[in-house]
């Protein structure tokens, strides 16, 4: 069971589209539209949604947002103007937390979204459970509506476990260089320092050698990055030799 998303009155078929996208983009299916303005179904939504295009065939469509969410059990309104309204305010994250928790004792689940030109109206908001507010630059409130329903989206997925969400480290099939091999590096790179009369002042040597030392054991150095900092030095040193 997932969240489903409610788009009050949307007025263009661009965002309608550019929402069933996203909605699949996150794994979400559950798409519900109130009195679209332009009627129902929409060739420029189909167009816009690409691989979407499911979700918009089996949407359904409502004369109001109280028919659209008469089945759900716990309803989030999307607004900015939450300091008029006597209802617990949550950020999108925390909101998309709820919901899950929610879902997982298997009760249904969605959020309203106001149109493009004025949002969400009072009595609409009236009767949802919570408010999500998204945070925006205070001078520049206006959000598009697929990108507030990509946010909230992409909180869902990123919290419900859908898929594995994890940082993945590019190196991380890459064999790390042992302290043996990084030592190597650093003495042949101190080698070369010293023939160019890079530890000068005397008195500073030992406190840029500290320097090297620190740098390059700092760093999580793989084999690969070794054997090309030699490669470095070594055609370094071929020049200096050469001129």
């Amino acid at each position: 069971m997932k969240p489903n998303f409610i788009l009050a009155r949307p007025q263009m078929g661009e965002n309608i589209g550019a929402t069933a996208r996203v909605m699949w983009n996150f794994g979400l299916e559950g798409l519900r539209l109130v009195a679209p303005r332009d009627g129902w179904p929409n060739k420029k939504a189909a167009t816009v949604s690409s691989g979407g295009g499911k979700i918009l065939d089996e949407c359904h469509v409502h004369s109001t947002v109280e028919d659209a969410v008469h089945d759900l059990n716990f309803v989030f309104a999307t607004t900015i103007r939450s300091r008029k309204f006597s209802k617990e305010i949550f950020n999108p994250y925390d909101g998309m937390k709820l919901i899950k928790e929610l879902v997982e004792k298997g009760q249904s689940t969605g959020i309203i979204f106001g149109s493009e030109r004025a949002g969400l109206e009072s009595k609409e908001i009236a009767i949802a459970n919570a408010i999500i507010s998204i945070p925006v630059n205070t001078k520049f409130r206006s959000l598009n509506l697929s990108h507030a329903v990509a946010l909230l989206a992409y909180e869902w997925f990123r919290i419900s476990g859908d898929e594995k969400f994890t940082t993945k480290d590019a190196n991380a099939h890459l064999s790390s260089a042992t302290q043996s091999e990084v030592n190597s590096l650093v003495d042949h790179l101190k080698i070369e320092l010293n023939h160019s009369g890079y530890f000068w002042p005397e008195d500073k040597r030992d406190s840029l050698n500290r320097n090297i030392e620190n740098l390059f054991h700092r760093m999580p150095l793989t084999n690969p990055d070794i054997r090309t900092l030699f490669g470095v030095i070594k055609a370094l040193s071929k020049r200096r030799n050469s001129l």
